[in-house]
């Protein structure tokens, strides 16, 4: 029976999708809508609803973008005022670590 050598499927490069990524926080769209929501939201919105009193040190995007990779999809993600949230340090993080656990799984 012939043996038939296929090519091996590309895989993607983490650090050529990092990089398209990072771009987004150099973006000045980014920029103006980091700002934006630094003046509308200045306490953790997380701290807030618990009745805490912290001030906003991260903005944090509520779907991540990074979830993406249809470039149309990233920049309606990543340049939606709505989709961000302000946060504490401590929130952030905890945050993050969730969406970073969550992708692992899945």
């Amino acid at each position: 029976m012939p043996t038939i050598n296929l090519p091996a499927p590309k895989k993607r490069d983490p650090a050529i999708n990092k990089y398209k990524y990072q771009k987004i926080y150099q973006d000045p769209r980014w920029k103006r809508i980091r700002r934006l929501k630094f003046q509308m939201d200045p306490l953790c919105e997380i701290c807030k609803s618990q009745g805490v009193t912290n001030v906003t040190e991260e903005i944090h995007h509520i779907i991540p973008f990074q979830s993406e990779s249809d470039q149309a999809e990233i920049e309606r993600l990543a340049f939606d005022l709505s989709n961000t949230q302000s946060l504490c340090i401590k929130h952030h993080k905890t945050l993050d670590n969730l969406i970073r656990k969550g992708r692992r799984k899945g």
